[in-house]
C-alpha cells in the first residue's frame, strides 16, 4: 500500500480532521482516567486500606479479576460520560485562569506577534482593542490560513497541539491530586486509617510531581507558540496584514 503524506494538499482537509479527532479521544481518555482516579482516591482516603486488604486475602485470582473487572467498568462508564461533556473548553479556561494563567500569556503572544506585520501607529490603535476581540482576530486569521497546506505543516511538525493536550491533562492531574492531598490531609486529622499518613505523603508527592511537569509544558509551550507564530507570520506576512488593517478598521469606530 502507498504511503499517504499527511501534508498532501488534496488529503489535508481529511487529514486535519483524523489529526484533531485523534488529540480529542486523547483528551477525553485522561479526563476519563484522572476521574476515575479522583473517585478511587477518596473512597481508599475515607474508607481505608484495610476492606482492601481484607478482600485481597479472601481470594487474590477473584480480588484481581473483580477489581479489574470493576476499574474497566468505571473508567467506561467515566469514559462514555466525559465524551458527552459539552463545553469541554470553557472548563480549560476554567482550570488555567484558575491555576496556571499560561492560555492567556499564549493567547497575548500570539497577537502580538501578528502585529508586527503593521506599521507603529496601526499596532498602537490595535492594542486598544479588548482581549476578547482580539482573540477573535487572531482566530478569523488563522482560519484563513488553514487552507494553506504549509500552515498546518508548520504547526503539526511543531508538537505544539500535542504538547497542549499533554499540558490539560497534566492540569486534570494537578487538581485531581491537589484535592485528593486536601481529603487525605482531613483524614490525617481524623485518624482515619492507620495507613492514612503514607496515603498522605504520596498525594502530596504527586500533586507536586504534576505541579512540576505542569509548570514545565507551560513554559515550553509559551516558548513555542512565540517559534511557531514568528514563523507563520514571515511566511504570510501580506496576507496576515490585510485580515488584521481588516478588522482594525472595523474596530476603530468602537474605540
Amino acid at each position: 500500500m502507498p504511503r499517504i503524506d499527511l501534508f498532501t494538499p488534496e488529503l489535508t482537509a481529511r487529514r486535519q480532521y483524523a489529526y484533531f479527532e485523534t488529540l480529542e479521544k486523547t483528551i477525553k481518555v485522561g479526563l476519563a482516567l484522572y476521574f476515575l482516579v479522583l473517585l478511587c482516591g477518596i473512597l481508599l482516603t475515607l474508607f481505608g486500606i484495610r476492606p482492601i486488604q481484607d478482600f485481597w486475602e479472601e481470594s487474590r485470582t477473584v480480588a484481581m479479576t473483580v477489581s479489574f473487572g470493576t476499574l474497566a467498568g468505571f473508567f467506561g462508564i467515566v469514559y462514555w460520560g466525559t465524551s458527552k461533556i459539552q463545553g469541554l473548553g470553557e472548563v480549560h479556561v476554567w482550570l488555567d485562569e484558575t491555576l496556571f494563567g499560561f492560555l492567556k500569556k499564549s493567547n497575548d503572544i500570539i497577537f502580538d506577534g501578528l502585529l508586527t506585520v503593521l506599521r507603529p501607529e496601526e499596532q498602537k490603535v490595535a492594542v486598544r482593542i479588548t482581549p476578547d476581540d482580539q482573540g477573535a482576530i487572531a482566530q478569523s486569521i488563522f482560519s484563513k490560513l488553514s487552507s494553506d497546506a504549509n500552515v498546518f505543516q508548520v504547526l503539526v511538525r511543531s508538537g505544539i497541539f500535542r504538547y497542549w493536550i499533554w499540558y490539560w491533562i497534566t492540569v486534570y492531574g494537578t487538581f485531581v491530586f491537589s484535592v485528593l492531598t486536601t481529603v487525605s490531609f482531613i483524614a490525617v486529622i481524623g485518624k482515619i486509617d492507620p495507613h492514612i499518613n503514607a496515603i498522605f505523603s504520596a498525594l502530596w508527592l504527586l500533586a507536586f510531581a504534576h505541579l512540576g511537569l505542569t509548570l514545565l509544558l507551560g513554559y515550553l509551550l509559551i516558548r513555542m507558540t512565540k517559534q511557531v507564530v514568528w514563523s507563520i507570520v514571515f511566511s504570510h506576512k501580506n496576507e496576515v496584514a490585510t485580515i488584521l488593517r481588516t478588522n482594525i478598521a472595523r474596530f476603530q469606530t468602537a474605540l
